[in-house]
């Protein structure tokens, strides 16, 4: 039986920037939903960034299946400092990359910076051929 080899992956590189206003309160929220099919993102830096006053802390995770995956930290970072995480992060469909600052007044910008890839699914997997042969079990 001949193995069917598996087609290379199509990628694409990309930079995306969230920014927002703080309306102040417990925390705000920097979300970035880039709305995937079938594709899925590899982010290969997330950096986030507060402009004004000192968060308390700045917690990054991942949303959109049931809870929130926490994928970095910064426990009292400094104001206009860019903070980044540089390990790979994965999004798939239904899912969204969120930075929750802690402690903003309604006046700070908040910022997400985002590089990576977004890849297309791999053939091999979408593309899956099934025999079925009479009288064998």
């Amino acid at each position: 039986m001949a193995e069917q080899a598996a087609a290379p992956l199509s990628r694409r590189w990309f930079r995306a920037r969230r920014q927002k206003v703080a309306v102040g309160g417990a925390f705000d929220e920097v979300v970035y939903d880039p709305l995937l099919e079938k594709d899925y993102i590899q982010f290969t830096r997330i950096c986030v960034e507060a402009k004004g006053s000192n968060p308390d802390k700045i917690r990054v995770y991942v949303q959109g299946h049931g809870y929130e995956h926490w994928v970095g930290e910064e426990v009292e970072p400094s104001h206009s400092t860019l903070y980044w995480i540089e390990w790979p992060t994965y999004l798939v469909p239904g899912e969204q990359l969120v930075a929750r600052f802690y402690g903003m007044d309604a006046t700070n910008e908040l910022e997400m910076i985002l590089e990576g890839w977004i890849y297309d699914p791999p053939l091999i997997l979408t593309n899956i051929n099934v025999t079925v042969v009479p009288g064998v079990v």
